[in-house]
């Protein structure tokens, strides 16, 4: 029957499908003094940007509901890389005069690829421009 000719057909395709694409939510994260992990900065055109919810100096404290406070940043990365598409939950808690309401907050977002560039590192200066001109 031709319903069972196109399925034979499409399932080749299935099988030579690439691996998942693994991504995370656009943020960059750093560990600082009392070994919390911050957020550092929030990369243009990821999730976390999209959301309009997460700004530098947030602490991270729970991703997916387990506690992460205290760890580094290391340990921390492979639980918010993940497929493309898949959703993750992160806790953060803003200190400082930026707090409306309760400090925890919770964001819900859907891991996607970072489509802007990264900004140039700052420590990479051309020679030149440490020379003046006469």
């Amino acid at each position: 029957p031709p319903q069972q000719q196109q399925q034979q057909q499409q399932a080749p395709q299935q099988e030579q499908q690439a691996p998942p694409r693994m991504c995370g939510v656009g943020v960059v994260l750093v560990q600082v003094g009392g070994g919390a992990v911050c957020v550092k900065n929030v990369n243009k055109g990821g999730a976390a940007h999209l959301s309009g919810q997460i700004l530098r100096g947030d602490v991270l404290h729970a991703i997916d509901g387990r506690k992460v406070l205290g760890w580094d940043v290391e340990s921390v990365k492979p639980l918010i890389l993940g497929v493309e598409g898949s959703p993750i939950r992160m806790t953060f808690q803003r200190i400082g005069n930026q707090v409306h309401g309760k400090r925890m907050f919770d964001v819900n977002m859907v891991r996607q690829p970072v489509n802007a560039a990264p900004p140039p590192p700052s420590y990479q200066r051309p020679a030149f421009e440490t020379h003046q001109r006469a």
